[in-house]
C-alpha cells in the first residue's frame, strides 16, 4: 500500500491502540486491524481507521470525519459498528478506533457465489435483510437525551458497509455520510448527491431530500442485487447508472430466478417501489415482513448458526482465515448443504397467534409494544 503504510505499521496511537495489519482502504480514509493494550496484559482486537494525511487539512472532510465517530459513539445497537474512541496525534492525524468485526462484507460474499456461480440462499439474504434493517431502525428510531426524535439517515447502504461476523452477527458500518437532524456542522452543500450511485433511491438523485425511505430502499437493491446475482442498476458510465436510477425501472425479480417464496418477492418489489409512499412506513415494519417469511424463534438461531457457517466458508475458499492448516479438511458446510439447511429452517412455520414469535428477531430491546 506505499510508504505510508508501512511507516504506520506497528505505530501506537493515544498511547494504547497498535495498528498492526491493514486491513482495507478507501478513498478517504485507511482502516488497519489494530490492537488496544490495557493493564496486566489485557489486550482487545480494535479497527483504527485513520484519515490519509492529504486530508486532514480539509474542513469538510474532517468534519466529515468527527460525525462518523460523533454519530457512531451515540448508536449503541448490536448491529451497528461500535467506535470505542476518537482521537488525535501530534502530527494532527485523525483516528476512530471501532469494534473489530471478524469477517467479511456482504459485497465479499457476492463475489465469492458469483465466481462459484452458485445463488446466494435466499434464508440468508433475509436474515442479513433483517439485520441491516433492525439497525436503520435504531438509527430512524434515535431520541436524544431529552427524549425528542432526533433520527439518523445513513445515506450509504451498500454490499461494502454490510459486515457479517464469523459468529453469524450483521453489522451495518460507516456513518460518515449520515444525515443526523442534531449535527453540530451543515455538511453537504445544497444539491449534493451523497452516497453510492447504484444504491440511491429514484427520488435522491432529481434532489429531494433523503429519509427513512432512501435508506430501505438500499435494502431492497441489496436484498434484489442478493437474490438476483446481479446488479440492479449498472451502466458503462455514472450518466447511464443515474438513467437507471432516476427511472426506478425493477426487472421481476421472479424471472431472474425462480423458486422464490412469492412473499419475499411481494417484500421485495413494496421495498423498491418508486413511489416512496408506497414502500414499508419503516424499517422496523420491513424487518417484520421479512421475518414473517422466515419463521419464529426456531429459525432464528439456526439461521445465525448457518449465517456464521457460511462466513467462515467464504473466508476459507478466499484464503482470509489464516488459522487454518491449509493441509487440513476444512471443517465447514459446503455451499450445497447451507442451502439446503437454509431450506429447512425457512420451511419452519410462524405461529401467527403469538406476535412474539416473528419478534425474536429483534432483541427485547428493539421491541416496541
Amino acid at each position: 500500500m506505499g510508504p505510508m503504510s508501512d511507516s504506520d505499521l506497528g505505530r501506537i496511537v493515544g498511547g494504547k491502540y497498535e495498528l498492526r495489519e491493514l486491513a482495507g482502504e478507501g478513498g478517504m480514509a485507511t482502516v488497519w486491524k489494530g490492537v488496544m493494550h490495557g493493564a496486566a496484559g489485557f489486550s482487545r482486537a480494535v479497527a483504527i481507521k485513520k484519515m490519509k494525511p492529504e486530508f486532514r487539512a480539509m474542513r469538510n472532510y474532517i468534519d466529515m470525519f468527527v460525525e462518523e465517530a460523533r454519530v457512531g459513539a451515540e448508536m449503541n445497537h448490536a448491529n451497528i459498528v461500535q467506535v470505542i474512541d476518537f482521537l488525535q496525534d501530534d502530527e494532527h492525524n485523525y483516528y476512530m478506533v471501532m469494534e473489530w468485526v471478524d469477517g467479511i462484507d456482504l459485497f465479499e460474499i457476492h463475489t465469492t457465489f458469483r465466481r462459484s456461480r452458485e445463488v446466494l440462499p435466499w434464508g440468508l439474504v433475509a436474515i442479513v435483510g433483517i439485520g441491516a434493517l433492525r439497525a436503520l431502525a435504531a438509527a430512524h428510531e434515535r431520541v436524544n437525551a431529552g427524549g425528542q426524535a432526533a433520527p439518523i439517515i445513513h445515506r450509504d447502504v451498500s454490499p461494502q458497509n454490510l459486515l457479517l461476523s464469523t459468529d453469524g452477527d450483521v453489522k451495518l458500518s460507516d456513518f460518515g455520510l449520515a444525515l443526523a437532524n442534531d449535527r453540530v456542522t451543515a455538511m453537504t452543500s445544497p444539491g449534493m448527491v451523497k452516497g453510492k450511485l447504484s444504491y440511491l433511491a429514484p427520488e435522491i438523485v432529481v434532489g429531494s431530500s433523503a429519509s427513512p425511505q432512501t435508506d430501505t430502499f438500499a435494502v431492497g437493491i441489496i436484498l434484489w442485487e442478493s437474490l438476483a446475482g446481479r446488479q440492479l442498476f449498472s451502466g458503462a458510465d455514472n450518466i447511464e447508472v443515474y438513467k437507471k436510477v432516476r427511472d426506478g425501472i425493477v426487472p421481476p425479480l421472479e424471472k431472474e430466478r425462480e423458486g422464490l417464496p412469492a412473499s419475499l418477492v411481494a417484500i421485495v418489489n413494496k421495498a423498491l417501489a418508486h413511489n416512496p409512499d408506497e414502500r414499508f412506513s419503516s424499517a422496523r415494519e420491513f424487518a417484520h415482513a421479512l421475518s414473517g417469511v422466515l419463521g419464529g424463534a426456531q429459525s432464528a438461531g439456526e439461521g445465525q448458526l448457518l449465517l456464521a457457517r457460511a462466513v467462515r466458508s467464504a473466508r476459507i475458499w478466499m484464503g482470509k482465515d489464516k488459522s487454518l492448516d491449509p493441509s487440513a479438511e476444512p471443517p465447514q458446510l459446503s455451499w450445497e448443504e447451507i442451502e439446503l439447511q437454509f431450506s429447512s429452517v425457512c420451511e419452519l412455520v410462524v405461529d401467527q397467534d403469538d406476535p412474539g414469535d416473528i419478534d425474536i428477531w429483534f432483541s427485547k430491546a428493539d421491541i416496541k409494544k
